[in-house]
């Protein structure tokens, strides 16, 4: 359990009333995680929805036998990551790692569920907010994308 008062730190919570705050303090918790420690792995159950309070973590995809991957996203102080937690099958699509020494807060996600279920509110809030998360994703995907094709590399056949 952490204290309201760390919640109410982070922007991402700032929309919760004192009694929203004090529920969800009772199912979260502090982790610590040292330079290059995976806070999850591609395909890991979805047990928590993550915030970073302190620290840097890498978003990456990491095939078998892969050292390093390819990073997606960078999350830092007051940016949430595992929201899979939300989504069926519940699986961690990335592996979250830790690119120098990191605090997190872990809310537990079947908690969270349960409280989202009870609250309406709650899940109202917390979607709308995840919802604008994944919109700037596809934003950053769909700009990606684009630098990628924008210089076409037009071949002509010589004549003859």
């Amino acid at each position: 359990m952490v204290d309201v008062s760390e919640l109410k730190k982070l922007e991402i919570f700032s929309v919760f009333s004192d009694k929203q705050l004090d529920q969800l303090a009772k199912m979260t918790d502090k982790k610590k995680y040292k330079a290059n420690a995976h806070v999850y792995e591609h395909g890991d159950r979805a047990k928590f929805m993550f915030v970073v309070t302190k620290g840097l973590v890498s978003l990456r995809e990491i095939q078998p036998g892969d050292q390093v991957g390819i990073a997606f996203e960078m999350r830092e102080r007051g940016e949430l990551f595992g929201a899979a937690c939300f989504m069926k099958p519940q699986q961690y699509t990335l592996t979250g790692v830790c690119m120098e020494d990191s605090e997190v807060l872990a809310v537990d996600a079947d908690k969270l569920y349960d409280l989202c279920e009870a609250d309406p509110e709650v899940g109202y809030k917390l979607m709308k907010k995840i919802a604008m998360l994944y919109f700037e994703r596809y934003k950053n995907a769909k700009r990606q994308l684009f630098m990628m094709v924008k210089t076409p590399t037009i071949v002509t056949a010589a004549p003859g």
